[in-house]
């Protein structure tokens, strides 16, 4: 509907189709977590955590928690803890927060405090990235049709 998606793009459990990413608009604020098997986009702000394919943090956007994704574009104040395969901040970006990464590309103007460590994708599935790649296998539809559980402290 939102997207069309080209025959080489065909998969997944959406008959084929990319479907709309999930926006938190400007003036919008969520006090919790957020799971998505595609895309958030986060132009207001979210006390939480978030887990998706893919996130994306406006200019006007703010995160205070931890986000885990397979990409992650960071516009807005992310304040916490990054986990991700792709990592980009942007020019606008204000970032204090520790970020576990594979690729990580940071733009002239960018803001960013806090400890990064790099590591190989297969080694996110260990250590510093454990909960990340089966998370996001969970959340997609073709493979999992359970609703997902809260991570639980300590695990």
């Amino acid at each position: 509907m939102w997207f069309k998606s080209a025959a080489s793009n065909s998969g997944g459990g959406t008959g084929g189709r990319r479907s709309a990413p999930s926006i938190l608009s400007e003036g919008f604020r969520v006090d919790g977590d957020i799971a998505s098997s595609g895309e958030v986009h986060v132009a207001g702000t979210l006390i939480g955590n978030v887990v998706a394919g893919k996130v994306t943090l406006g200019e006007s956007g703010s995160i205070n928690g931890s986000v885990e994704a397979e990409t992650a574009i960071i516009n807005g104040a992310l304040q916490g803890r990054l986990v991700a395969v792709n990592v980009i901040l942007g020019r606008s970006a204000q970032v204090r927060a520790d970020v576990v990464y594979c690729s990580m590309r940071i733009e002239p103007g960018a803001v960013f405090e806090g400890y990064s460590r790099r590591v190989e994708r297969e080694n996110l599935s260990e250590g510093e990235g454990k909960q990340l790649l089966p998370a996001l296998k969970a959340l997609r539809p073709a493979e999992h049709s359970e609703a997902v559980a809260p991570a639980q402290a300590g695990e």
